[in-house]
């Protein structure tokens, strides 16, 4: 990828126009469409604009893209995308992942993910989905209780997981790169929907459908029995009911890191509520706007920070502190400025930092 089409990419991601580009670095707008078009080169100070304004460091817009990387079998949960924007999800993806598997070259750590016995599988009923997702729990000793931090089971399992910004439309996507299964989650999901994504494509990893099965249906009940299995949800809701409170479901909410509505899913699939009622319910949520956004999904109007993949980082800051890469690389591995990757808890102060940033 050239200068001008990361410009581009990083400019229609971040959803910001040509004309107010132009306005922000002080050139008129024909200029960043040659910029764009590769017609002119930016200069240095320009340059560093751009990468403020863009979010993304020099070094990282000046970089051509690995066209060695080839995903395979991209399978996105997403409401339908536009092939522009499957193309920036694409590219973005292949961003984070040459950086990835740069850290992971230059550190000499490489995770492997071991297919869990029993798997892959071919499935053709929900049944199948549901016991595939208990069966899933004890080949991985999980028990029946919360998963208290999906990502970081995934990561320790050798799944290779990733958070891009900017397509507002999309909320995951599992692929495979040279045998490597890999899961991007869009940017500032609330964290229930982030968890219910992550182990939606976890089933598309693991899951084979055939018979005419709905693919995504199908996912969604994987996802939704491995976060909450049918006995812990008969523990909590029991075998019948004929209402539900929603301080109830809030509070499941929390515990499980499950959705409302997918609470409310679960117990129409167990059985536990009748689909008349499963109707009732899914009105009154759409009425509440809740189908969008939930209660506790946000606090004073920010969204909830849900789980921080944390591998790839770990990587660079113990790669950096050994001496192996630099300063600057390791701030552009992570796509930060020095500044941001000397700060530690939000201050940047060079000379505490010096300990990690000499």
């Amino acid at each position: 990828m050239s200068l001008g089409e990361s410009i581009k990419l990083r400019r229609e991601i971040l959803r910001i126009s040509l004309r107010d580009l132009a306005n922000r670095i002080g050139v008129s707008h024909t200029t960043v469409n040659k910029y764009e078009k590769n017609i002119l080169v930016p200069d240095s100070e320009c340059l560093i604009q751009l990468s403020d304004i863009l979010q993304i460091p020099i070094a990282s817009l000046l970089r051509p893209q690995n066209d060695q990387i080839q995903l395979n079998q991209v399978a996105f949960r997403s409401k339908k995308l536009k092939k522009r924007e499957e193309k920036q999800i694409n590219a973005e993806t292949k961003e984070w992942l040459a950086r990835y598997l740069q850290i992971e070259r230059l550190s000499g750590n490489h995770r492997t993910f071991a297919m869990p016995r029993g798997f892959r599988r071919r499935i053709s009923s929900f049944d199948d989905a549901e016991k595939a997702a208990n069966d899933l729990r004890k080949v991985w000793d999980l028990g029946s209780d919360p998963i208290e931090n999906l990502t970081n089971l995934l990561e320790d399992k050798g799944i290779k997981i990733g958070i891009i910004g900017g397509i507002t439309k999309f909320d995951a996507l599992f692929t495979e790169c040279d045998d490597n299964p890999i899961i991007v989650l869009k940017k500032d999901l609330p964290r229930a929907r982030q968890r219910f994504s992550l182990a939606h494509e976890l089933g598309h990893c693991l899951l084979e459908v055939e018979g005419g099965l709905d693919e995504e249906k199908a996912m969604h009940r994987f996802a939704g029995a491995l976060l909450a299995p049918a006995e812990k949800v008969i523990f909590e809701l029991g075998e019948k009911r004929h209402k539900l409170s929603l301080k109830e479901l809030r509070l499941l909410k929390e515990k499980y890191g499950l959705s409302m509505a997918a609470w409310v899913y679960r117990a129409k699939d167990l059985e536990i509520i009748s689909p008349a009622f499963y109707v009732e319910i899914q009105k009154f949520f759409s009425r509440q706007g809740w189908k969008k956004e939930e209660p506790g999904d946000k606090v004073d109007g920010q969204v909830i920070m849900g789980e921080v993949p944390v591998f790839m980082s770990t990587l660079v800051f113990k790669a950096h502190a050994e001496g192996l890469i630099s300063t600057s690389k390791a701030a552009e591995l992570l796509n930060q400025n020095i500044s941001t990757f000397c700060s530690f808890e939000g201050e940047s102060d060079f000379e505490h930092a010096a300990i990690l940033c000499g």
